[in-house]
Order: C-alpha cells, then structure tokens, then sequence
C-alpha cells in the first residue's frame, strides 16, 4: 500500500515542521552546537543526496529513448517543442544547468532583497522580502517533497524509515535556522505553510502523475537555490562554529544515507 507508506512519511515530516521551535531538543543544546549540527547535516545532504541525485536523474533521462540531450525531452513534455529548435545543445548537462539558473536566479533575488530591505535590530524579525524568499523556495521544495515521495518510495519498511530520519534531519536543519532568523513570523505562518506544502505535494502525486522529466526539471532549478541557501544561511559563522557538532552531523547524515543506499538496493 505505497500511498499508506508515503502519507506517513509525509505527515512524520509535517509533524516536524509543524513542533520545530517546540522541541525541547532544539532549546536544551547550547545554539552554536545545534547550529554547527545542523549545518553538518545540510553540507552532507548536498553532496551525499542533491548532487548524486541531479547526476542519477541525468544519467536516467539520457538512457531513455538514446536521447542525446535531455533540453529537446523536457521541451517536449512541458508541450512547448517548438520554441525549444533553436536553442543550444549544453549535450549531458542540461540537469545541472538548471540547478545553476537556479544558484544565480536565488542570488539574483537575494541581493536585490537585501538592497531593498533596511537592518532590524528587533531580534527573530528579519527581512520581509527575504523572509518570503525563503519560505516561498522552501515551500516549492516541500510540494516536490510530498510529490516524489508517493512515486518513489523505496522497497521495505527499514528502508523508508532511514529515508524519513534523513530528510527530517535536514528539514530540522532548514526550519531551525529559519525560526532563527524569522522566529515570529516563522511559528505563525512558515511551520505551517511548510506542513501543508507536503500534504500539497503528496496529494498531486496521489491524483496526477506529471512527465518525469517535468517534475525533475524543477527540482533541478529549486536545488540550486537549495545549495545557496545551505552554504548561505545554514553554515554557521566561523564565531559561532563548533567543530565537533559539524562533525557529527555529517557522520550521522552519512550514516543514515549509507544504509539506505545499502538497503535500497
């Protein structure tokens, strides 16, 4: 019963985003242990789960149909073929040119945010155009999320468990540095704009099943603002970093993704 399996993995996660401030994990360790923590778990998901995922999609749709380049498949699906016939063959990197418009298309908007936007001095303010930014990339995020989750959940109970326990690490990882930054506006609309972002997702996938290269295509878009927004907001500076806490989050992180990787086989 996959749709059984992927609604409670979605609404394991939808609990998390919906109690994260209320943990009492989050407020009994000291803030720059949870803060190096998280950004261990963050950088071990991009290059153990983002990138690796990017190179498996591209590999994927590359076998299928012997297509040389993926642009002239995503084109097609998404029904606009014939404005794609003169546009340049990037042949074997189409998946990761998508993630790097979406670096400088994050950055693009960040800058102009920040130029837009005056310094608070009030603590858990933060800027309320970035403030949109950031929950407007993450809750896309979540809908692909609650999506991907009803088509690929993975063979055995153990398996998905692990899943869960990984994306729950790095979702603890985002939404703590976003109740950091944001924390009234966070626990009053972000938390659950978060929640049902998944519950979103998980629907579209249980009533519609989209062309894969589509749904691929903007997740390799949204991973590039991912990216960004890890090494941009979710490292902690190098006055707050504690080594060890990193440290651990990355080895709990690697841990988690080698046996899924082992069991998933």
């Amino acid at each position: 019963m996959p749709y059984v399996n992927s609604f409670l993995a979605v609404l394991t996660l939808a609990l998390l985003h919906i109690l994260c401030g209320r943990l009492p994990l989050i407020h009994s360790v000291r803030h720059s242990n949870w803060l190096s923590f998280s950004g261990g778990v963050a950088v071990a998901y991009v290059f153990e789960s983002l990138l690796p995922k990017l190179g498996e999609w591209q590999g994927m749709i590359l076998g299928q149909g012997q297509m040389k380049s993926v642009l002239p498949k995503l084109c097609e699906d998404l029904g606009i073929i014939e404005y794609c016939g003169g546009m340049p063959k990037f042949i074997n990197y189409e998946i990761f040119l998508l993630a790097l418009a979406g670096v400088v298309f994050f950055l693009w908007v960040d800058w102009i945010g920040q130029s837009r936007t005056k310094k608070t001095s009030e603590q858990g303010q933060g800027h309320s155009d970035l403030f949109g930014l950031h929950i407007g990339i993450f809750a896309t995020y979540n809908v692909l999320i609650g999506y991907i989750t009803v088509h690929n959940i993975l063979p055995g109970s153990f398996v998905q468990v692990l899943l869960v326990l990984a994306i729950g690490l790095h979702f603890l990882g985002i939404n703590h540095t976003l109740w950091i930054h944001y924390r009234d506006r966070f626990d009053s609309f972000g938390r659950w704009i978060f929640a049902a972002s998944l519950f979103y997702g998980w629907l579209l996938g249980v009533l519609n099943e989209f062309a894969q290269t589509i749904y691929i295509g903007m997740y390799s878009f949204l991973a590039g603002a991912i990216i960004v927004s890890v090494f941009n907001d979710e490292l902690p500076n190098r006055h707050e970093a504690q080594f060890w806490p990193f440290f651990l989050g990355v080895v709990i992180y690697t841990f988690l993704m080698m046996n899924i990787y082992s069991y998933g086989k």
